[in-house]
C-alpha cells in the first residue's frame, strides 16, 4: 500500500516533476499538485473512514521526508524531498487541524497517523508553542498556529498519539540542543534556550491535551494523568538522550532520525524507564547535568567557596569519565535524584558564578512553562471543537 511506501506516497501527494522550490527553499507547486489536492480536501470523507484513515496514513508516510538532505548515510533522498514534504504537511496540518473536522470525527488510525505528521513537524510544534511566527515554508502551505494547536487537541486524549508526538519534538529539541552546545563559541545561553524552548514544547502538550480531557468530562481522571505524565516524561527523555535510547523500536524511524510509523506509548516508555517525578523538576535536573556535562562551571573557587562541581561528587546522580571530567546519565536521574539536584542547587551551591548560571537555567525552564501554556491558552490556541 502507498501508505508503506514514503516515496511513493510523497510523489502522489507533491509530484516532484510539478513544482520547485523557491529562492527560500519553499515548495511552489504547479497545476496538478493543487487540483490533487484540491480534491482530496473537498471530498466529503464522513461517510468514508477507511478513506481517512488511508489517506492520513500516506501523509504520514510522506511526512518522514522532512529536514532530511541526500546524505551518505540517507543517500535515497530526493533533493526535493524536503521542501516538497513540508508542502505536504502544512496542507494536511491546516486541512485536519481546520474547521472541516471535529474531535468526534477522528478515529483511533487518523490520531495516531496524524501525530506521525505533527511528529515530523516539530519545528511547527515548537514555534507555535513558544509564540514565535510559523515559517514560510508552513505558511506557503496555508498553515496557522491555531491549526495546530487544534489537532493536537483532537488527538491529545490519545496516548499513543502524544507519545509519537512527544518523541518527535524530544528529537527536535535533541538536535537543536546538540547544535547549539557543540558550537566552538557554545555558552550557557545556548543551553538556557534550548531548555526554555523544550518547557515550552512540554507546557504547550500538557494544556491541549488537559484541555481535551476537560472538554470529555474526565478532567484529572487517571486516564488524563497517564497520558500527559507519559508524554512529557518521553519528551524530556529525548530531548535529553535522541532517539538511540529506543534502539528496541528503531523499525520505527528513518535513517534520517524521522518518525516512519506510529509508535506504541507502552514500548517506548519500557525503553527510556519511566520519571516518577515532576516532569519540570526532571527537566530542570537534567539541565543542571547539562551544564555540568558541557563544563559552563566555574574552574576556580570563589572566594574560598566550595565549585558547583566539587559539591554535586557526593551525590549518586554524579559520574565522571575516565579523565575525572563531569559524565552524568542525564535520562537516567531518577524522580528521588531530580528532586535532590533541585536542592543541591539550593542548598549547596555557594560558588556565586556557578549560582548564577543555575538559577539561570531554572528561570528559563519556568519561563518556558508559562510560555507554552499562554501559547495554548491564546487566541491562537486550539478550536476546542
Amino acid at each position: 500500500a502507498i501508505g508503506d511506501d514514503p516515496q511513493a506516497a510523497l510523489e502522489y501527494l507533491v509530484p516532484e516533476e510539478d513544482g520547485s522550490t523557491d529562492e527560500d527553499g519553499t515548495w511552489v507547486p504547479g497545476q496538478a499538485t493543487t487540483d490533487r489536492w484540491t480534491m482530496l480536501t473537498s471530498r466529503d470523507w464522513h461517510k468514508h473512514a477507511p478513506g481517512l484513515d488511508a489517506l492520513t496514513a500516506v501523509t504520514g508516510a510522506a511526512s518522514s521526508f522532512r529536514n532530511r538532505a541526500p546524505s551518505e548515510s540517507d543517500p535515497d533522498v530526493p533533493v526535493t524531498a524536503d521542501a516538497r514534504a513540508t508542502y505536504a504537511c502544512g496542507r494536511a496540518m491546516s486541512y485536519f487541524g481546520g474547521e472541516g473536522f471535529t474531535k468526534k470525527d477522528f478515529a483511533d488510525t487518523m490520531k495516531t497517523n496524524l501525530a506521525v505528521v505533527m511528529a515530523n513537524s516539530s519545528q511547527d510544534v515548537s514555534t507555535a508553542a513558544a509564540r514565535r511566527s510559523l515559517g514560510r515554508g508552513a505558511t506557503s502551505a496555508g498553515l496557522a498556529a491555531t491549526d495546530i494547536a487544534s489537532l493536537i487537541y483532537r488527538f491529545g486524549d490519545h496516548q499513543d498519539a502524544m507519545t509519537t508526538l512527544a518523541t518527535g519534538l524530544g528529537q527536535y529539541h535533541h538536535n537543536k540542543l546538540e547544535e547549539a552546545m557543540n558550537d566552538p563559541d557554545a555558552n550557557e545561553n545556548g543551553l538556557r534556550d534550548g531548555y526554555q524552548q523544550v518547557a515550552a514544547s512540554s507546557s504547550y502538550l500538557q494544556t491541549l491535551s488537559e484541555f481535551r480531557f476537560a472538554d470529555d468530562k474526565k478532567k484529572d481522571s487517571e486516564e488524563q494523568t497517564t497520558t500527559v505524565d507519559t508524554s512529557l516524561s518521553v519528551l524530556n527523555a529525548v530531548s535529553s538522550a535522541g532517539l538511540t535510547a529506543l534502539t528496541d523500536e528503531a523499525a520505527a524511524f528513518t535513517t534520517g532520525s524521522t518518525i516512519a510509523n506510529p509508535l506504541i506509548s507502552s514500548q517506548v516508555t519500557d525503553a527510556l524507564g519511566t520519571s516518577t517525578g515532576d516532569p519540570y523538576t526532571d527537566l530542570k535536573a537534567q539541565s543542571y547535568a547539562a551544564g555540568l556535562n558541557y563544563g559552563l562551571f566555574s574552574t576556580d573557587s570563589d572566594k574560598g567557596r566550595q565549585r558547583a562541581i566539587d559539591t554535586a561528587k557526593d551525590h549518586d546522580w554524579y559520574h565522571e569519565d575516565e579523565n575525572g571530567n563531569p559524565a552524568i546519565d542525564t535520562t537516567a536521574l531518577t524522580g528521588d535524584q531530580a528532586s535532590d539536584a533541585v536542592t543541591w542547587r539550593k542548598n549547596q551551591v555557594t560558588n556565586s558564578d556557578d549560582k548564577g548560571v543555575l538559577n539561570d537555567l531554572d528561570t528559563s525552564i519556568a519561563t518556558g512553562e508559562d510560555l507554552g501554556k499562554d501559547s495554548a491558552e491564546s487566541n491562537n490556541g486550539p478550536r476546542r471543537t
